[in-house]
């Protein structure tokens, strides 16, 4: 199955998928609680940070582009401030609002997520429900009409919020199905009467429930349901979400697969099942098998419980994934996410003080030696986060990076002072701290205190943020231009070379 996966991932590249749905605001106010407040015996939350992802179909967005997919994403947001946030989201993430009709009648639905020491404390919504005008609605149609014929798939992304209608929704499925495209449906509430011959449909054991009217206790209940979900429907596929129990996929050939959760330790849901939704549907798209766009989905959904917020999961990550679970390491220093996380509680517990730092490490030179080495002095076991490839493209431009990530990783971990090496594909290393939780986080000396990412969160448990001066004219940047300025005049010769002659 190793392989199968692993040949999937580049077949994701550039392929479109149409998401109509609930498009939402998710805010995440970072903060440190210390104090009860002297008005309520209510805990105090003292601002760290505020961040703002896009929420519901916009995650459903947000993940298939993380994944080298082009989403077409259509919805409704109100005309508001949180419409400006949402949108200026999107486009970080390189997701065009173009098709996001601006509704005067309703705001923007915004989750705001207060999150203490990596724990939620409360979550307040702004929002209005209801079903959206018939205007409104024939207006989504007419633009997915436009759109269909151009992409693989369809996922429809229902929150309950008012968009995904009876009439809208059995219109969308009919004519992805009539032209041969994948339909897949993330399903709320408890008429999935809308959902009728839907390709495949994905919900939580909860939510097949309330469909279904039915309690599961056991194994044999969600069997039970899972089939008369199948049957009423007319849909090829089931796909019922267990959390820590896995997923269970129901064929209408009478096929029924348990696949079992990977071993992680979650921080999370948040966004699981838009994550789960979009691996499997663009997983179809690219042609997999059920079977292996399920599995597929269900990697997914491990990586993103294990960060803190509306995430997603990369190609890399992936990779990196399946690699871990079919064994494949190069060697001890080189780990997933999950694993750092449980080796540094392990060394904290035991007394050790654990360092972080991460970077590029593009080019390796002197001034990274000398860095690394100083970062591991100040503790005792020194763990090293790696930008991906994507990752360093988006930061250093289109060239960056000169050396691969399977090789700077390797790289890295044959230096005596680096103990653990992990790679990411976030621009910024929010997650990863947050999960390894350092005794001590170190950066460049170039780097202002204000700008060192995850500072305010080291500091809050107690942990120290340092700061190390690097080699004056010793960077990647560096290198390159005296590379350039000694082997190259500008046109692609080498000093005192002959220019090739011209062949005509």
């Amino acid at each position: 199955m190793k392989n199968k996966l692993l040949e999937i991932l580049p077949r994701l590249k550039d392929r479109k998928v149409l998401v109509v749905g609930d498009i939402m605001l998710d805010e995440h106010i970072l903060s440190k609680v210390s104090r009860i407040s002297p008005e309520a015996p209510v805990p105090v939350a003292d601002v760290v940070s505020i961040a703002y992802t896009p929420g519901g179909a916009g995650n459903v967005a947000t993940n298939i582009q993380a994944l080298g997919g082009s989403p077409y994403l259509l919805g409704v947001a109100g005309k508001d401030s949180s419409k400006e946030r949402l949108f200026q989201a999107l486009r970080e993430r390189g997701i065009d609002t173009d098709n996001i009709i601006v509704d005067q009648g309703k705001p923007t639905t915004l989750k705001s997520r207060i999150i203490a020491h990596g724990q939620h404390v409360v979550r307040v919504d702004t929002e209005k429900r209801g079903p959206l005008c018939s205007r409104l609605s024939c207006k989504i149609l007419e633009m997915a009409r436009d759109i269909i014929d151009e992409v693989g798939a369809l996922i429809i992304s229902d929150y309950g919020k008012g968009v995904v209608t009876y009439d809208l929704a059995r219109s969308l499925i009919t004519m992805a199905r009539e032209r041969g495209k994948v339909a897949s449906v993330d399903p709320k509430g408890g008429d999935y009467g809308k959902y009728t011959q839907a390709t495949i449909i994905t919900p939580t054991q909860r939510e097949a429930e309330m469909a279904t009217k039915t309690v599961i206790v056991n194994e044999s209940d969600l069997i039970k349901v899972g089939w008369k979900l199948l049957e009423e429907l007319k849909t090829e596929f089931i796909l019922i979400t267990k959390g820590e129990e896995g997923m269970f996929l129901f064929e209408r050939e009478g096929r029924i697969t348990h696949i079992p959760a990977v071993a992680s330790e979650v921080y999370d849901v948040t966004g699981a099942g838009d994550t789960v939704v979009s691996v499997l549907t663009l997983a179809l798209a690219a042609g997999a098998k059920i079977k292996e766009a399920a599995e597929l989905s269900n990697l997914a959904g491990g990586i993103v419980v294990r960060k803190v917020g509306t995430a997603v999961a990369t190609r890399e990550e992936l990779e990196e994934t399946i690699r871990y679970q079919s064994g494949e390491r190069v060697n001890g220093k080189i780990r997933s996410l999950h694993e750092v996380g449980a080796i540094s509680r392990k060394l904290r517990s035991e007394g050790k003080k654990v360092v972080f730092t991460n970077g590029c490490f593009d080019l390796l030179h002197i001034g990274h030696i000398r860095y690394l080495q100083r970062a591991k002095e100040t503790g005792d076991v020194l763990i090293v986060g790696i930008n991906s490839d994507s990752s360093v493209t988006r930061l250093k431009g289109p060239g960056r990076p000169i050396v691969k990530q399977n090789e700077r990783v390797e790289i890295l971990s044959a230096l005596e002072c680096v103990d653990y090496v992990l790679l990411f594909s976030e621009d910024a290393p929010h997650g990863v701290i947050g999960a390894i939780r350092p005794d001590i986080l170190v950066k460049g000396g170039d780097y202002q205190a204000d700008q060192i990412v995850g500072a305010d969160l080291v500091k809050s448990y107690g942990g120290r943020v340092l700061t190390i001066d690097g080699v004056k004219d010793r960077s990647t940047t560096f290198l390159v231009k005296t590379i350039l300025e000694k082997y190259n005049d500008g046109n692609g010769h080498k000093p005192g070379s002959k220019p090739d002659p011209i062949k005509h």
